[in-house]
């Protein structure tokens, strides 16, 4: 195990931007774990654990952290029925190829999810969704390094506290977990086609009518592909805001001034309380409807196809996105009163 100086953060953020970390270490074995957090006390630094790099944003000058990537790898079949297969995958495996592996072997629950980027160990995070799905709709475990008693768990779903695009790991246990592996629960069962209008489309105008799972991979893939930048080409971190959550009666007042407002239902499973009462609006839409798809703010612009995506123009910094942040939450808000919430953390 060795742990580097000055390491330059760009390389490790698909927003290409940042300055760099005080330190930065790579683990392949979890037993390395407690020597990396005992060394970062020591230095009196945080640990910054570093999936994909697909949901951050990194402040300009030296971030004073220990950037922690995990090259923990593994694919283990741990059960399997008529119905299910219970699979524990290690955190640094990249995730969009274990959806591709698990669709080819006839395993449904993740396909909705696919192409998003990142690596396993980020995903319970922020919860992460697609098209209808959630990782906690799968999910039965998760094995961490807890850095404060400084000893290896298994924490189950409910430990976990999943809510919409949130979960302990965002919120109040914070910095406190390592992410080491994920077990879900994955189903042989027909899988459900998403109900949402770009995918009905997809396969009526490729003439699919019962579609498998790669069919649904394939659909999914497309729109993403037709909604969002590759970020090998164009520097950018997926939807820059979450969809704001508001109640019906917002919404209503809204619906009278722009009749074409779209919103869509706020579900149990997201773990919101009398969801009956809220719904979900599209971000983009509220961008797009301020006037700001395709807006350039300098480095940084809104992207023309879709308004949810900030890119990097090129030698953007984390200054810049923040700049451009600001401008667009104050416009969206004087136009309609809604907040808009950045959904990609900074790192300082």
């Amino acid at each position: 195990m060795e742990i580097l100086e000055y390491v330059d953060s760009k390389g490790y953020c698909t927003l290409a931007s940042g300055g760099k970390f005080r330190y930065m270490a790579k683990v392949s074995d979890p037993a390395d774990l407690k020597n990396i957090y005992l060394f970062a006390q020591e230095k009196g630094i945080r640990v910054l654990p570093l999936g994909g790099g697909s949901n951050l944003v990194f402040n300009d000058d030296v971030l004073n952290v220990l950037a922690l990537k995990a090259e923990i790898f593994g694919f283990d079949i741990l059960d399997e029925d008529d119905n299910y297969t219970t699979l524990k995958i290690g955190a640094g495996e990249n995730w969009d190829k274990f959806v591709e592996r698990v669709c080819s072997m006839g395993l449904s629950g993740v396909e909705a999810m696919s192409a998003i980027p990142g690596t396993m160990g980020a995903t319970p995070v922020q919860n992460v969704g697609a098209y209808g799905q959630e990782i906690k709709d799968t999910l039965i475990s998760v094995d961490v390094f807890d850095t404060i008693e400084l000893e290896y768990k298994t924490l189950s779903k409910e430990d976990c506290k999943f809510r919409y695009r949130d979960s302990i790991f965002k919120t109040e246990e914070k910095g406190r977990y390592f992410i080491t592996s994920v077990t879900l629960q994955l189903s042989k069962n027909i899988p459900e086609i998403p109900n949402y209008p770009g995918v009905k489309k997809y396969f009526l105008e490729n003439n699919i009518n019962s579609p498998s799972l790669i069919d649904i991979r394939n659909a999914i893939m497309d729109i993403r592909a037709s909604k969002l930048p590759n970020p090998a080409e164009i520097p950018n971190v997926g939807s820059f805001f979450e969809n704001p959550i508001v109640d019906k009666s917002i919404f209503e007042k809204l619906k009278i001034l722009y009749h074409e407002i779209p919103s869509f239902p706020v579900s149990a499973r997201q773990g919101l309380a009398e969801e009956n009462n809220l719904v979900k609006i599209p971000a983009g839409w509220l961008i797009e409807n301020a006037g700001l798809k395709g807006h350039n703010f300098g480095h940084v612009s809104v992207y023309e196809k879709n308004a949810l995506v900030l890119v990097n123009n090129g030698d953007a910094t984390g200054q810049d996105f923040a700049n451009a942040r600001d401008q667009i939450i104050k416009t969206v808000f004087d136009k309609f009163g809604i907040t808009l919430e950045q959904e990609p953390e900074i790192i300082k």
